[in-house]
């Protein structure tokens, strides 16, 4: 009777509470980790997500962050094997594809990259498709694509008007193509705004030069002297940027 009336634990049921808790505990180490990883803490953030591996199963994000952090740190091996890993559990995952994407870029395989930038935008549940955008248009003009690199940045704005950096790059481009006109537009809405960078005026400057707007080239002076008081001027001739913002 006794016997009877106790409760009873299955194997399965306590294989599914210690599963559970693995998990919880997994997604408090990535969660951990991402946050290091925001501050620049690498080292710490990949003891974290080597302790998520041990207690949960092997996660894409966990794998695919891991890959960044070694990244980082300079292991470019490592982050291959990682990222490589993450897209074999989840190939189709817009963020992993786009994180593979720019490592390539970086370890000098951007042509490589720019098939993993496609894929990731065509997947019509990623939330920030600009993102990958940008990136595929940073490793067309590292390949020299200027037409191709113009094309992605024109796409980013068709989704975000005013991302900085593709403001940036446009004008970058047509700086370099004598279309100065065109570069001033770009610039206009790049020193204007808070992320402005003192190249930013440089280039502006250098625009002004070329168009032989005397005065726009003072006003611009002026405001970049307000905005970043211990900058030092130098040559305008050719600004080079490949913008990360």
């Amino acid at each position: 009777m006794v016997a009877a009336c106790a409760p009873t634990f299955s194997n399965t049921s306590l294989s599914y509470g210690n599963k559970a808790e693995l998990e919880r505990r997994a997604e408090l180490r990535m969660q951990l980790a991402s946050a290091y990883y925001s501050e620049g803490q690498y080292a710490t953030a990949l003891s974290e997500l080597d302790q998520a591996l041990q207690t949960g199963e092997r996660r894409a994000d966990v794998l695919g962050l891991r890959g960044l952090v070694l990244m980082q740190l300079g292991n470019s091996e490592g982050a291959s094997k990682n990222l490589q890993q993450a897209l074999q559990i989840e190939p189709e995952n817009p963020d992993l594809l786009n994180n593979f994407g720019w490592f390539l870029c970086e370890t000098g395989q951007a042509e490589r990259s720019l098939p993993f930038f496609d894929r990731a935008v065509s997947t019509k549940t990623y939330q920030s498709p600009a993102k990958a955008l940008m990136n595929a248009g940073r490793c067309s003009m590292k390949l020299g694509q200027r037409g191709a690199s113009e094309n992605y940045f024109r796409r980013v704005l068709q989704i975000d008007p005013e991302q900085i950096g593709a403001h940036a790059s446009l004008a970058k481009l047509s700086y370099d193509s004598s279309d100065f006109k065109r570069a001033r537009r770009h610039l206009l809405q790049v020193i204007t705004s808070a992320r402005a960078k003192p190249e930013d005026f440089l280039m502006a400057m250098a625009v002004e030069r070329q168009l032989g707007d005397k005065l726009a080239e003072e006003s611009i002076a002026l405001q970049w002297r307000k905005r970043f008081p211990d900058a030092v001027l130098s040559g305008t001739s050719s600004p080079g940027l490949v913008d990360e913002r």
